[in-house]
């Protein structure tokens, strides 16, 4: 922006980090606390949205100023624009909150946040992360925030005192702070870091899933290279698909660090009905031929000359201490807009070629489930552990089958066979949740992101085949549903479709083979008591007797009575 001569000032207000740099308009402040998402786990998920709301509830629909909150996945943030007087009032009101909040709301705004969420689609994203975290981290956003149900007043006051300290805060403004304003918060520690591991998957893969459009999800080491190639991938891909080929109209997602280490890339295009297939493809494409032959280095210079021209605008000052911000919070050190300058104009074609090539190794590509496989992507294939061993509970109508689906239940999992082809596992050590239904019903989450409903009406003794299930896992666990009935596992095959007669449902032929077989009991019965009396034959007829006994009940299974 003009007159900002790119330097970020540093302070400490109450022992919490402040930052700021002066920019025109009013006053834009955030404080931000090291804590989202991927810090919560499946049956409490949703507590840091709770705390987000309950600390900003007494503030009113209404002020002078301008403010909010926002849940990430690993930061939470309550912002204000405003006059100084604001500014001051509003951090008052926002620290004063989070050290006392008032938890007799609080079961009006678990009901707030659950309407909310009621109105909020899974998205691309969402399904991305899922396909590649599971049910843990960045994967807990494709499900509902399931501690909304239960979760109490101790265990929401711990979690605010836990993640809302000032040793996880960091406050930026856009202008000098207020000699008046004070951040009081509680002593603590700072979160650390949770780290961004996958599930172990056979990649690169392609999903068939109910979306609109097609993408791309890719995880890779971070670095400036890599965030310049993913840049100009989603430049070129807009310029195919919305200038020359117009069926799209435009490509989303981008470069996101997701822990120290890690970034992951992903682009998200959306399509013209009947193009999701060209679309699919032409995203292949792009992130190919940015891994094998690289961008030119006149896109690389664009890119530098994007980022330079950025800076002159009245938001980069904004923009870079937010991101300032994010890397004290990280512990990560502070950067100069100068030195990512210097880092961007020392890519390579060859360097950013070559950070898209690893990326490309793990890509998942998502698509309508209309469209094919694109050439050389296997089917995405989820986890697929051993089963487990233990005791086998036949389903209730296993009769209709002639290889039934069947539950075991061991000392350390359980596992639903539905076929030779499909079985689900889920081991006790990485259950991640235990939904409760109010059928007597569960369902099973394994870290992985594997479902396993255990529907007590599917099974033979099938109440206390859950009951023996809820007494190998925590009690932390448990998630209470009982407004929700569990799924049914298993889809039963209807009666199958018969040509001729029909007496009593059964068809005709199986009438003849049971007439059959009593025929021939008979006539070896009679043959069993003459030839004892007569000493007839040279085999025992009882014998024959268990012999055919034995081959008759296969034939009665076989045929079904």
């Amino acid at each position: 922006m003009p007159g900002w001569n790119r330097e970020v000032n540093q302070t400490t207000i109450d022992g919490v980090p402040v930052i700021w740099a002066e920019a025109p308009g009013p006053i834009r402040a955030t404080l931000m606390f090291r804590v989202g998402r991927v810090d919560e786990r499946l049956p409490w998920s949703g507590i840091t949205h709770l705390v987000e709301h309950l600390a900003l509830f007494q503030l009113g629909p209404r002020q002078t100023y301008e403010f909010n909150g926002a849940v990430t996945s690993n930061r939470t943030m309550f912002y204000a624009t405003g006059q100084p007087a604001d500014i001051v009032a509003f951090m008052a009101h926002v620290t004063a909150a989070l050290s006392g909040l008032p938890f007799d709301r609080l079961d009006s705004e678990k009901s707030v946040l659950l309407a909310e969420a009621s109105s909020r689609p899974v998205s691309p994203a969402d399904l991305m992360f899922n396909l590649r975290f599971g049910a843990r981290g960045n994967g807990l956003y494709r499900y509902k925030e399931f501690g909304l149900y239960h979760l109490t007043q101790p265990w929401v006051a711990a979690w605010a005192a836990r993640g809302f300290s000032r040793e996880n805060a960091v406050l930026w403004m856009s202008a000098p702070p207020p000699a008046d304003l004070h951040l009081a918060l509680p002593a603590g520690q700072r979160m650390p870091e949770v780290p961004a591991i996958p599930i172990e998957l056979r990649l690169p893969a392609y999903v068939k899933a109910p979306v609109g459009g097609a993408g791309v999800s890719m995880l890779a080491p971070r670095s400036t290279p890599l965030a310049m190639a993913s840049g100009i991938a989603s430049d070129r891909l807009l310029k195919r698909l919305r200038y020359d080929k117009g069926i799209a109209y435009s490509v989303g997602g981008g470069y996101f660090p997701i822990d120290s280490m890690q970034a992951h890339v992903s682009l998200w295009t959306d399509a013209q009905p009947g193009h999701a297939a060209t679309v699919l493809n032409d995203t292949v494409q792009s992130v190919y031929a940015m891994g094998t032959a690289g961008p030119s280095a006149e896109e690389l210079a664009e890119q530098a000359g994007n980022f330079e021209r950025s800076l002159e605008r009245d938001e980069a000052v904004l923009a870079w201490l937010d991101r300032t911000a994010v890397r004290i919070l990280n512990g990560e050190p502070a950067q100069h807009p100068d030195e990512l300058r210097a880092e961007m104009q020392a890519v390579t074609p060859a360097t950013a070629r070559d950070a898209m090539a690893q990326a490309v190794r793990s890509a998942i590509y998502v698509g309508p489930g209309d469209v094919p496989s694109p050439p050389a992507i296997p089917a995405y294939v989820a986890p697929n552990p051993p089963p487990v061993q233990g005791e086998p509970h036949p389903h209730v109508q296993s009769r209709l089958w002639r290889h039934p689906p069947v539950l075991l239940v061991g000392g350390d999992g359980v596992t639903l066979t539905i076929n030779a082809d499909d079985k689900i596992t889920v081991y006790f050590e990485s259950c991640e949740a235990m939904l409760q239904y109010g059928d007597g019903g569960i369902l099973l989450v394994g870290a992985d992101g594997a479902e396993l409903p255990v529907n007590p009406d599917e099974w033979l003794g099938g109440p206390l085949v859950v009951q023996q299930i809820v007494q190998r896992l925590p009690a932390t666990l448990a998630l209470p549903l009982p407004g929700e009935t569990t799924v049914t596992a298993i889809k039963v095959p209807p009666p199958k479709a018969r040509g001729g007669l029909a007496i009593a449902g059964i068809p005709i032929d199986r009438w003849i083979g049971l007439f059959v077989f009593v025929a021939v009991a008979v006539a070896l019965l009679g043959f069993a008591i003459y030839g004892s009396r007569t000493s007839l034959g040279s085999t025992p007829p009882l014998v024959s007797l268990v012999v055919w006994a034995a081959l008759g009940y296969r034939l009665l299974r076989r045929f079904r009575f």
